[in-house]
């Protein structure tokens, strides 16, 4: 029986209101964490500076000049590479420079590009400008489609990286005279070196923008990548390529997944082999974007048995990479059935209160987002959350006491366990104190969650109709609380859901009387 008060509901009632929560598997990317783009200029440049550090061996420098070259060449060019390599150039040296790099005779060539390419691989105040103006961008790009001495082509290839560690449009005077296509097809060069050096350079102009990543991708960019690592010697190869490939698969809009599905496997490898902190958050971030789709793709990450490796890793000290690893797994989780039990049964619930009681706002916000992805499952799934005690306590306390974005988003783990739950769940919710956080939440500010709490009310009265029967003891408990009076107040709220929601509830269950 319902109750007999008379509520007015004020407004034109929509009664036939569509279902808000049709799609509850949530994929809100409102605060899509990319930590790496605004601090893309200091990564970049210590990519630069790693690259430039290193020390290739002085075997496989002379693999790169030629026994087909006169023999007086040969050991000209061996004896100028010791030289130069121990040499440092400034801008002072850019005139001199300049003048060899247009010269015919190799020896003189071979000299400037090498002293460019230092000139270059300076740790700030490089004269990338100065490059640019100078016209040498075609000229280095001239150099490398000769391919007459391999040695050449990597000084050439390794200046041209530096000048797209630039400014974006520093690297667009790249992509202007073919750069891509170049490097691109560089990544599949006989001689490591040269290829290791595409990986540099694709890595610098895919983090520059979305346009110049898709342009890469179009043309073929990541297959040769994913050949590299598959064949790579050593750690650093693997790191290179992981920064590069994982460069090709973020950034908003994401890209085409025809273009990178065939990564998705390779990052998984990676995560599962690799120990570097550098190599799995550049890999947890690609694939928190690659596996952010239909459940084709998470069944992918699921085969690929990462998903243990990636529940370990919600332990690392490192909120870089807890974050995209929190990432992927709730967007496992928004898979069907079978796949989200499968993530649970591996154990992510024992790692959540830790995560909700995080110092760091974006782990807490990324955790709540997660658990709302597993409460909008099964009602099994939910029993596994609202039965944690410690969990359910933490997510009231976080409702109630967080700041506005923490708020919501705990609250809509809530919620969708009414939506979800079964009735002995939502008994379970009530009894431990939903309603008192529920009316906490209606006498705020927040029309969102002012939405989604009225939403989850309106679930709870519909379970308690079939709990109770002739007296619905949900409702007599609202009343008595204040929370139906609170209801019928907020109908006259500027927002127009916010009305809604109220109207729903009140025609429900009371005899109401329209003012209009």
């Amino acid at each position: 029986m319902q109750s007999q008060n008379q509520f007015a509901l004020f407004g034109n009632a929509q009664v036939n209101e569509p279902e808000q929560n049709s799609e509850i598997k949530k994929k809100r990317d409102d605060f899509a964490t990319e930590i790496r783009s605004k601090d893309r200029n200091a990564i970049i440049n210590n990519k630069r500076l790693a690259q430039n550090n290193q020390n290739t061996s002085f075997q496989e420098q002379l693999s790169l000049i030629p026994q087909t070259l006169p023999f007086d060449i040969q050991q000209a060019l061996k004896t100028q590479q010791e030289v130069l390599t121990k040499r440092t150039f400034t801008f002072e040296d850019f005139s001199d420079i300049l003048q060899k790099i247009y010269s015919t005779d190799v020896i003189q060539l071979h000299y400037g590009v090498t002293g460019l390419r230092k000139m270059l691989s300076v740790e700030s105040g490089a004269p990338i400008q100065q490059v640019i103006d100078a016209n040498l961008v075609p000229k280095l790009i001239e150099i490398i489609q000769k391919e007459q001495i391999p040695q050449l082509v990597l000084e050439a290839a390794w200046a041209l990286t530096n000048v797209a560690s630039g400014t974006t449009q520093q690297t667009q005077s790249i992509i202007d005279k073919g750069g891509i296509y170049l490097f691109v097809k560089l990544l599949s060069s006989q001689y490591r070196d040269i290829a290791e050096q595409a990986v540099w350079a694709i890595g610098n102009i895919a983090g520059d923008c979305t346009q110049y990543r898709d342009l890469i991708l179009r043309v073929g960019g990541v297959d040769p990548l994913i050949t590299i690592i598959q064949n790579a010697q050593n750690k650093n190869t693997i790191k290179h390529c992981t920064w590069s490939l994982s460069n090709l698969c973020r950034g908003k809009p994401i890209p085409e997944f025809k273009y990178v599905k065939n990564a998705l496997p390779v990052f998984c490898k990676v995560i599962i082999d690799e120990t570097d902190p550098e190599v799995l958050t550049d890999a947890c971030w690609a694939m928190s974007y690659l596996s952010d789709g239909d459940n084709s793709r998470l069944q992918t990450v699921i085969d690929s048995q990462v998903v243990p490796t990636l529940i370990k890793l919600l332990d690392h000290s490192s909120l870089q990479l807890v974050i995209p690893t929190l990432r992927i797994l709730g967007n496992v989780v928004t898979g069907d059935e079978q796949q989200t039990t499968y993530v649970l049964n591996q154990g992510l619930l024992n790692k959540i209160l830790k995560l909700l009681s995080h110092e760091k706002k974006a782990i807490r916000r990324e955790t709540c987002w997660t658990i709302s992805n597993i409460t909008a499952g099964s009602s099994n799934q939910v029993s596994q959350v609202v039965r944690d005690g410690a969990i359910l306590e933490k997510l009231f306390t976080l409702m109630t006491t967080d700041v506005e974005e923490i708020v919501r988003e705990s609250t809509w783990a809530i919620a969708n366990s009414t939506k979800n739950g079964s009735n002995s769940d939502i008994q379970l919710l009530v009894q431990k104190g939903l309603f008192n956080v529920f009316k906490h939440l209606l006498e705020g500010d927040d029309t969102q969650t002012m939405t989604v709490v009225l939403e989850a009310l309106f679930n709870v009265l519909k379970r308690g109709d079939q709990d109770f029967q002739d007296d619905n003891y949900y409702l007599t408990n609202l009343e008595q609380m204040g929370v139906i009076r609170r209801i019928e107040e907020l109908q006259k709220h500027h927002n127009q859901n916010v009305y809604q929601k109220c109207f729903n509830i009140l025609e429900q269950y009371y005899e109401a009387e329209s003012e209009l």
